[in-house]
């Protein structure tokens, strides 16, 4: 059974690492493709760049799978020991779980976020403590 483990173990690994690689690889692909619409465009202006498809989150892996967003939430504002906005609690959780900037839930995590700050508040477990710019709410532990 140990031996059966340690072989899932062991290719796992080696598809995380193939996946590491791919996305390295297309990475350096788009880059390319900006650099060749960037030269194209020297000899003529009228060439659009192209764009390359936005990333969707794959259906059935979210990072949050199998977790309590809410304590997330909870533990990373008790964390931050000073009131923190929404968007700053959105990059310390996908800090937290090892999320890219161009991972594609990254994008939506906010809008989450928010809607489980607002639930936690309606509940008495945080309060809005001020805002930034005049609108960013900055969030608290309610005490």
């Amino acid at each position: 059974m140990a031996a059966a483990v340690e072989e899932l173990l062991k290719k796992r690994a080696e598809l995380t690492e193939r996946r590491q690689t791919l996305e390295q690889q297309i990475k350096q692909i788009d880059s390319d493709v900006e650099a060749i619409d960037q030269v194209a465009r020297l000899f003529d202006p009228s060439i659009l760049p192209t764009k390359t498809p936005r990333k969707r989150a794959p259906a059935g892996r979210s990072p949050f799978s199998g977790e309590n967003l809410s304590a997330i939430v909870l533990k990373t504002i008790r964390e931050a020991k000073e009131p923190i906005s929404t968007a700053a609690c959105s990059a310390a959780i996908a800090t937290d779980k090892g999320l890219g900037e161009d991972d594609p839930f990254v994008a939506t995590m906010s809008s989450r976020i928010s809607a489980t700050l607002s639930n936690l508040e309606r509940r008495g477990r945080v309060r809005q403590a001020g805002t930034v710019d005049g609108r960013k709410n900055l969030w608290e532990i309610a005490r």
